[in-house]
C-alpha cells in the first residue's frame, strides 16, 4: 500500500510482526510474546463472557447470585417460559451464523486442532459468546467452561490466521487460547495449562509447554485484576482423619466412574434423538426448552450453571435424598439443553453430578457407619473431581482444577484415589471420553492420539514424487545394468505396456544374474523382476502408508492411481513421511526454504495460496537434453520450476536454482509449483495414461 506521496505504508499485521522481531530475534521468544498476547485477549474474553451471562440472567430472573431464591419469587408460568425465550434466540443465531457454536464446544476445538490445521472461523467466537450467555442466562443447564474454551481458541486461531501462521503454530495458538479461557474462568492457571496439554494437545514438550503456561498466567492475571482472587468454590477445611476412610473413597471412585458413563452415553443418545427428528433445526431448542421449564417448577437447583447448589452440597447443607434426586434431574436437564441444540459446556454439569452423587454417598455412609467417615462435603468435593476426570479423560486436570477452584489441598490422597479409580472404571466400559466420542460416532479415529490423526489428515499424493523412472517388461538386461551403473537407485519398478505395475528389480537381482554366464544377453526385465507385496494409492493417508513401509522394510513404495485404474503414477518415500511427521508432530524445522500451502509462518517461509501446491517431478525421457527455456513449462502449463535436484559426485544430491539454459540430464528432478489444476494438466501431459482425471485431494 502506498500513500499519495509515493511512500510505501505497512499494514497493521506487518507492523506487528516487525515489532515482534525487534523484541525477540529468537522465534521461541516471539512465540512467548504472542502467547502472552493470547492470554490477555483470552482473559478479557472470559470477563466479557461472564458479564454477558450476568446481564442475561439479570434480565431473565433479576440480579443476584442465588438463582434458587430468585426463581422462588417468580410464578410458575415464567419459569416455564424462560428457557423457551432462550431457545427462540439461540436456535436461529447458531444455525444461521455459526453451527460450530452448537453444543459444548470442546470437540469442535479438537477437530480444528487435528483435522482443520488449527483454523477456526472468527465468527465462531462472537456467536459462541452470545449464544452460550443467553443459554445460561435463561436457565440452560450447562456450564461456562466449554464456551470459554471455544471462545479463547477461536480468538487465538483468528490472531494466528491474521499473522499467517503455519498449521502447527495455529494448533499451539488454539492450546494457548483454551488454557487462557479455563484459567481466567475458574481462576485456575495450573489447571488451565494442563487442560490444554492433557486433553486438547496431548503434548508436554517444552516447545508447547512454555507458551501455554505464559498464556494461562497472563489470562489469570487479567481475571484476578477485574474479578478478584477468590476460589470458585469457597469450602470449609477438609482433611482425612484416618486412613481407614480410604476404602470409602475407593468405592466412591467406582460409583463416580459409572455416573460418568451414564452421563456421556445419555448425552450423546439424546443428541442423536434430536438430530433424527424431522423438525426445523433452528427451532429444535424449543423442543428441549418446554420440559426444561417444567423441571424448574420443582427443581430450581438445576437452573443455569448451578454453582450455588454445589456450594450447598460442599457445606453439607442438603439432605442425601435431595442430592440423589438432583443427580437424575440434572442428567435430564443437561441432556435436554445440549441435546436439543443449545450452546454451553459439559464441565459444570459433570461437577454438579459428581458433587451431588458424592454428597449423597457420603451422607449415606455416615448414616450406616457413624463416626467412621469424613464430612459429607469432602465426599462431594472428591465426587466432583472423579466424574470430571472420568468423563473428560483428564484425571490430572480434574485433580488440579478442584484444588484451584476450592483452595483445599489437605485431602489429596482420597482425591487422587477416587479420580484414578473413576477413570479406570470408565475406561473399562468406554474407550472414548465425552470429548472424543463425537469423532468415533462419525468414523474419525482419535484413539491412537493426535499424531495418528495428523498423519491421517495427509494423503499420499500430497508428498509423493510423480512420474518415477520405470522400466518395461521388455527392457533388456544391458539397459538395466546401465541404469544401475549410472544412478544410485537401489531398485526400479517394472510396468507393462499400459503402465500397470508388474514388479520390481533391485540391484541384488542384477548382481545374481551377473554370476550366470551368458544369461545377460537373453534376459528381459520381466524375467528377473519380483512381485511387489505392498503398494499404496494416491488417496491413502500417510499413517497407513507408514505402516506398509514398515512391513516392506523399504525406502519407498509405489503409488497407483486407484484400484480401478492401477497405473503407476509415483513413489512415496519414508523420508518424505518423516519430514511431515517432524514438522507437524515433533515441531522440528526443515532446513532450507519452507514452502507452505495455506497459512504460512512469520519467517523463512514462502506463502502459497490454498489452491496451490508444490510437487516433485521426475522428467519424462523426452525432457532430457532440453533446457527449461525450451520446455517453456510456465507458458504452456502456468507452473514454475523452483529448484532442480541434481546428482553430484559419489552419488550425492544437491538442490540448484533453475538455470534456463542448462539442459536436463538423467537423474534430475524438478521442484515445481502451481495451481492444482495447472499441475494436473502438466502431469497428464507428461504421463497421460497414469493421470486420466483430476486429483480428488488436490
Amino acid at each position: 500500500m502506498t500513500t499519495s506521496s509515493g511512500r510505501r505504508t505497512l499494514r497493521p499485521r506487518q507492523i506487528f510482526i516487525k515489532i515482534l522481531h525487534r523484541l525477540g530475534p529468537d522465534e521461541a521468544a516471539v512465540m512467548l510474546v504472542i502467547a502472552g498476547t493470547v492470554g490477555i485477549v483470552g482473559g478479557f474474553g472470559a470477563i466479557v463472557f461472564r458479564w454477558l451471562v450476568q446481564f442475561f440472567q439479570t434480565f431473565a430472573i433479576g440480579a443476584g447470585e442465588n438463582t434458587v431464591e430468585l426463581l422462588a419469587t417468580l410464578p410458575g408460568y415464567r419459569r416455564v417460559l424462560l428457557p423457551m425465550v432462550g431457545a427462540v434466540l439461540v436456535g436461529p443465531l447458531v444455525h444461521f451464523l455459526a453451527r460450530e457454536a452448537k453444543g459444548h464446544g470442546v470437540p469442535e476445538v479438537i477437530e480444528a486442532i487435528v483435522f482443520r490445521n488449527g483454523v477456526i472461523r472468527p465468527i465462531v467466537a462472537a456467536v459462541k459468546i452470545v449464544a452460550s450467555a443467553i443459554t445460561i442466562g435463561f436457565g440452560g443447564s450447562v456450564g461456562r467452561e466449554g464456551p470459554i474454551v471455544q471462545i479463547g481458541a477461536s480468538l487465538a486461531s483468528s490472531l494466528g490466521q491474521w499473522l499467517r501462521f503455519s498449521p502447527q503454530r495455529l494448533r499451539l495458538m488454539i492450546g494457548c487460547g483454551a488454557a487462557a479461557g479455563i484459567a481466567a474462568t475458574f481462576n485456575a492457571p495450573i489447571a488451565g495449562a494442563f487442560f490444554a496439554l492433557e486433553i486438547l494437545l496431548r503434548d508436554f514438550g517444552v516447545v508447547t509447554f512454555a507458551p501455554i503456561i505464559v498464556a494461562s498466567v497472563m489470562a489469570t492475571a487479567v481475571s484476578r485484576r477485574f474479578l478478584g482472587d477468590t476460589p470458585a468454590f469457597p469450602v470449609p477445611g477438609f482433611e482425612i482423619n484416618s486412613y481407614l476412610e480410604l476404602p470409602f473413597y475407593l468405592v466412591l471412585g467406582l460409583l463416580m466412574g459409572l455416573v460418568a458413563v451414564v452421563y456421556v452415553r445419555s448425552l450423546y443418545s439424546t443428541e442423536a434423538f434430536f438430530d433424527r427428528l424431522r423438525f426445523p433445526p433452528y427451532l429444535k431448542p424449543l423442543l428441549g426448552a418446554v420440559p426444561l421449564g417444567l423441571i424448574f417448577i420443582w427443581f430450581p437447583q438445576v437452573y443455569g450453571v448451578g454453582y450455588g447448589s454445589m456450594v450447598e452440597a460442599l457445606y453439607g447443607r442438603m439432605a442425601w435424598s435431595l442430592m440423589a434426586a438432583l443427580v437424575l434431574v440434572k442428567l435430564v436437564a443437561v441432556n435436554l439443553t445440549l441435546g436439543s441444540g443449545f450452546s454451553g459446556g459439559i464441565f459444570a454439569p459433570a461437577l454438579f453430578l459428581g458433587g451431588m452423587a458424592g454428597g449423597a454417598f457420603g451422607a449415606l455412609m455416615g448414616l450406616i457407619f457413624p463416626g467412621e467417615v469424613g464430612p459429607v462435603g469432602a465426599f462431594a468435593m472428591v465426587g466432583m473431581a472423579a466424574v470430571v476426570g472420568a468423563a473428560t479423560g483428564g484425571p490430572l486436570t480434574a485433580i488440579l482444577i478442584l484444588f484451584e477452584m476450592t483452595g483445599e489441598y489437605r485431602i489429596i490422597l482420597p482425591l487422587m484415589l477416587a479420580v484414578i479409580t473413576a477413570s479406570v472404571t470408565y475406561r473399562a466400559i468406554m474407550s472414548d471420553s465425552i470429548f472424543t466420542l463425537k469423532f468415533t460416532r462419525v468414523g474419525k479415529k482419535l484413539e491412537f492420539g493426535r499424531e495418528s490423526a495428523i498423519l491421517q489428515n495427509y494423503h499420499v499424493e500430497d508428498i509423493m514424487e510423480v512420474n518415477p523412472v520405470t522400466v518395461t517388461e521388455r527392457t533388456g538386461f544391458d539397459r538395466l545394468l546401465k541404469l544401475f551403473l549410472e544412478n544410485r537407485d537401489e531398485h526400479y519398478y517394472v510396468v507393462d505396456d499400459h503402465k500397470h505395475l508388474v514388479g520390481m528389480i533391485s540391484i541384488h537381482d542384477v548382481k545374481d544374474v551377473l554370476h550366470e554366464e551368458g544369461l545377460e544377453k537373453v534376459l528381459l526385465a520381466g524375467d528377473v523382476s519380483t512381485p511387489v507385496e505392498y503398494r499404496v494409492y494416491r488417496d491413502d493417508n500417510l499413517e497407513d502408508c507408514l505402516v506398509d513401509l514398515g512391513r516392506e522394510d523399504s525406502a519407498d513404495l509405489p503409488v497407483l492411481y486407484s484400484a480401478e485404474h492401477p497405473t503407476l503414477i509415483g513413489v512415496i518415500t519414508r523420508r518424505a513421511i518423516f519430514e511431515v511427521y517432524n514438522r507437524e508432530v515433533l515441531h522440528q524445522e526443515d532446513l532450507g526454504i519452507k514452502l507452505v500451502t495455506g497459512e504460512a509462518r512469520m519467517r523463512d517461509t514462502v506463502e502459497l495460496p490454498e489452491t496451490y501446491k508444490v510437487q516433485v517431478l521426475t522428467p519424462p525421457d523426452s525432457y532430457y537434453g532440453q533446457t527449461l527455456k525450451g520446455l517453456a513449462l510456465r507458458q504452456r502449463f502456468g507452473v514454475s520450476v523452483l529448484a532442480v535436484k541434481r546428482r553430484g559426485l559419489l552419488g550425492s544430491t544437491r538442490n540448484e536454482l533453475p538455470d534456463p539454459d542448462r539442459p536436463l540430464v538423467v537423474g534430475d528432478r524438478l521442484f515445481i509449483v502451481g495451481h492444482v489444476a495447472d499441475l494436473g494438466r502438466l502431469l497428464a501431459a507428461v504421463n497421460p495414461d497414469a493421470f486420466p482425471g483430476p486429483s480428488h485431494h488436490s
